[in-house]
């Protein structure tokens, strides 16, 4: 996934999900009840794994359904051990506003996580714990039933026998350190990047800086600085990438990659993305002022390439 990045055990839960909802007509309205929200005559209609938030990132679930003549959608975020991405409860509510000004009749926000999970579970409107989940699979197949709930159960199991992240203080210093030369950097080349805000704490494995937004960008394109790219591989990495994307847009990254960009597919191929390599920059060796000024020239070629690109292209 993109932002956040999914454990094996988030990946498998919702797609487990996905099932109960779309296969068992009433596992939506035990799954309402559950969550405070009454035990509606609720109808799935569709279900949508990993759905993108218009253009601000994706989520893990989008159910939609019908309670009587009312149009109403369930957007569901699924927790195992990960902290919560940036803004991403706002993010679920802003793209829930979105759908009611499209004529939705209700549209919730539900966040799905073990008990003992303490992040944003207020800022969404209404949220159900993993192990009671499990409990409301059902089946006439006791063998099926067993199963499926044996997924959740290993899925928390393995949450308790890792442990809860423990926040990193030097990767925390290193993002602020970033965030303020980007400021400094950005006024003294006059380019109008937008960087996320710093988050409370941060985590071995958050080595990405996203979203990072230009005005002159469509709203579905965004740039991000991967700080670092793998344990096994060194090195740092600057993409720009257009999801969701169409085939032409796709067509304008393959054919006319910028210079020194490798262009691969993004999102299982939801859209695509133009990447520059960097060296990388990790905490032991703490913010590297060298090394950002390169990432942040890198994703001003990349801007002017793309809208380039566009303006060859006739596009907006």
């Amino acid at each position: 996934m993109e932002l956040p990045r999914k454990s094996v055990q988030e990946v498998e839960i919702d797609h487990l999900l996905a099932e109960e909802f779309a296969c068992d007509p009433l596992f939506a309205q035990r799954f309402l009840s559950g969550c405070g929200l009454g035990s509606l005559n609720f109808r799935t209609i569709t279900v949508t794994v990993e759905p993108s938030l218009g253009g601000e990132g994706f989520g893990d679930l989008l159910v939609q359904g019908e309670v009587d003549a009312n149009r109403v959608a369930l957007l569901i975020e699924d927790k195992i051990s990960a902290a919560p991405a940036v803004r991403q409860a706002l993010r679920y509510s802003a793209y829930a506003g979105r759908l009611r000004a499209q004529g939705w009749d209700a549209v919730w926000t539900i966040l799905v996580a073990p008990a003992a999970y303490t992040g944003e579970r207020k800022s969404y409107d209404a949220s159900i714990d993993l192990e009671s989940v499990a409990k409301l699979i059902s089946s006439p197949d006791s063998v099926r039933q067993e199963y499926r709930r044996s997924i959740i159960d290993r899925a928390i199991r393995k949450r308790i026998a890792t442990g809860v992240q423990i926040p990193d203080l030097a990767l925390h210093r290193m993002k602020s350190e970033y965030l303020e030369f980007a400021t400094t950097w950005c006024a003294t080349e006059g380019i109008a990047f937008d960087f996320p805000p710093l988050r409370p704490s941060y985590y071995d494995g958050d080595s990405w800086v996203e979203p990072i937004r230009d005005a002159r960008l469509p709203t579905h394109v965004k740039l991000r600085h991967r700080l670092w790219t793998s344990v096994k591989e060194p090195g740092g990495q600057v993409d720009l990438i257009a999801s969701p994307a169409d085939e032409d847009e796709m067509a304008r990254f393959f054919e006319n990659a910028p210079e020194g960009a490798i262009v691969t597919p993004y999102s299982s191929g939801k859209g695509v993305q133009a990447s520059v390599r960097l060296p990388e920059m990790r905490q032991a060796s703490g913010f590297d002022r060298e090394t950002t000024s390169a990432a942040f020239s890198a994703m001003c070629k990349l801007v002017q390439w793309y809208l380039g690109v566009g303006a060859k292209q006739g596009l907006p």
